[in-house]
């Protein structure tokens, strides 16, 4: 069974006390039969209980090519609003209606969606396979654990939700990522709590490549401050990019008219051929085909525009695949100057604040912290622990941001050329002088004071005692702290936490 999802919403519910429109039509014989390739399709309209203007409209539609054959179903759910007037938000989700037809039916193998998948060391390389399989119609939602072993949204609630839509597949908690991500790729990977969604392969000038949207653990976290449902940000992702081919094929009451116009030409045509008076009918006979003739035209026409949409739509998916693989080989540099795209404008805009902070010595620590991530991308990892840490350390007044720009700035400089020289922890922490580096904490860790040091980094923990310091007092605006590790395997220092004063 195959399933398109368009604009989605809860299930109907309680809609006894609202005028309700249910119409339906299936091709069937003159003797009420069923006849193949059958169809059938369903339109139900009723108004929104709570939103005054607003029209919800509910599509089914089945279509069986032959008895014994696997029923194609497509379900589409939208809106109808009397005017622009009617501008509420439509919370993004499926109807339960399509959760029931999976449990009371079986779904053939194609269907996306019917169970979460698993991603570890040994099925990563089928894992790979799959995302860069050519005639993958549909996208793979990756979803990744925090540290504590816990995913950003319900497995299975997200799994029933993209059903036919999509893949979903998990990465437990006890897999090594690092070495997973040796063998898919970064781009194909996510971690600490991210959810990737990998669409269709894409071919452009530099080869296949597949678009990704990344949702970090700091932006999930937002969806949450904001009262947003993940599940439902990701679903709208989804359906933003296969809402409109997918409308292509969906089963329609406009589609079902057709079949079944079609079906009763054909059957005037036979009869009026077989009938004695086929001479004195010849005009009824030739204007029946004519008829006929014009289906078939107007079919053949709109065949013709969806292809040369799908061309228009297949270069420009190129483009992108190919600016996307440019920016991918950049690592992270600047575009040229002369470029004023709206995105690369927007990018840069953080960028431009942060260096005009630093060079009036009035940072925030979170400014001096991105700067420094964006400067030095080849040598220093922030992880959204250190983000959010920064953050709570604005927000209670930090005072001494020009410090930790100049704290961070040792430590992607002279710190790191020492490390990656190889000449040892006791030589590079020079850089700092005296008092400002400290690497450990002077005394035995007990267990939450372990675990607040304690980071994860391509699925891998680190126990972060390394860090610089400045201030004493137990305050968010005068003390800083910013403890690290050196991974020298891929010689980049990760910062895990940029803030207060860990408790031991």
């Amino acid at each position: 069974m195959q399933n398109s999802i368009l604009i989605q919403r809860d299930s109907l519910r309680g809609y006894a006390n609202f005028v309700s429109v249910l119409l339906s039509r299936v091709t069937v014989s003159a003797e009420k039969k069923a006849t193949y390739p059958y169809v059938f399709g369903v339109q139900l309209s009723h108004r929104d209980d709570k939103v005054s203007g607003r029209r919800w409209i509910t599509e089914v539609g089945l279509r069986q090519e032959n008895i014994g054959k696997p029923i194609e179903c497509s379900i589409l759910l939208k809106t109808d609003e009397v005017s622009a007037k009617v501008n509420e938000p439509i919370q993004v989700t499926r109807p339960k209606l399509v959760q029931q037809l999976i449990q009371d039916c079986s779904p053939i193998g194609q269907t996306p969606g019917v169970s979460v998948k698993r991603l570890d060391q040994e099925s990563a390389m089928a894992f790979l396979h799959e995302v860069e399989r050519e005639e993958r119609e549909h996208p793979i939602t990756l979803i990744s654990c925090d540290r504590d072993g816990a995913y950003p949204v319900d497995l299975e609630r997200l799994r029933s939700i993209l059903v036919g839509l999509s893949d979903v597949v998990a990465v437990p908690v006890s897999v090594d990522t690092f070495a997973i991500e040796e063998i898919v790729g970064r781009r194909y990977i996510a971690f600490g709590g991210a959810i990737n969604v990998i669409f269709p392969s894409r071919k452009g000038d530099r080869g296949w490549f597949c678009e990704t949207v990344l949702f970090r653990p700091s932006e999930i976290s937002d969806f949450h401050a904001e009262g947003k449902k993940v599940e439902s940000e990701v679903l709208s992702a989804i359906t933003h990019r296969t809402n409109l081919p997918y409308s292509w094929r969906h089963i329609s009451p406009e589609m079902v008219n057709q079949a079944v116009l079609r079906s009763q030409l054909a059957q005037m045509l036979e009869r009026a051929k077989d009938s004695n008076n086929s001479e004195e009918l010849g005009d009824y006979i030739a204007l029946l085909e004519s008829a006929d003739q014009e289906l078939l035209t107007k079919d053949a026409e709109l065949a013709r525009i969806r292809i040369e949409y799908e061309e228009k739509e297949h270069e420009a998916r190129k483009l992108q695949a190919d600016i996307a693989n440019l920016k991918y080989a950049l690592s992270g540099r600047q575009a040229s100057e002369d470029s004023q795209d709206d995105d690369v404008v927007e990018a840069l805009a953080p960028l431009r604040e942060s260096i005009t902070a630093v060079l009036k010595g009035i940072p925030s620590l979170q400014q001096a912290l991105e700067l420094i991530s964006s400067l030095y991308v080849d040598r220093i990892v922030v992880l959204d622990s250190a983000i959010n840490s920064a953050k709570e350390s604005d927000r209670g007044g930090f005072r001494f941001g020009d410090k930790a720009f100049e704290l961070l700035s040792k430590l992607a400089n002279e710190y790191w050329q020492a490390l990656a020289d190889g000449k040892g922890d006791q030589h590079a922490k020079a850089a700092f002088g005296h008092n400002a580096y400290a690497q450990n904490e002077g005394q035995a860790l007990s267990g939450p004071g372990k675990q607040r040091r304690t980071f994860v980094y391509h699925g891998k923990t680190f126990v972060m005692e390394k860090h610089l310091k400045s201030g004493v007092k137990d305050s968010l605006a005068e003390t800083l702290r910013i403890h690290f590790e050196w991974i020298a395997v891929e010689q980049k220092l990760v910062i895990g936490h940029c803030g207060k004063h860990l408790d031991f």
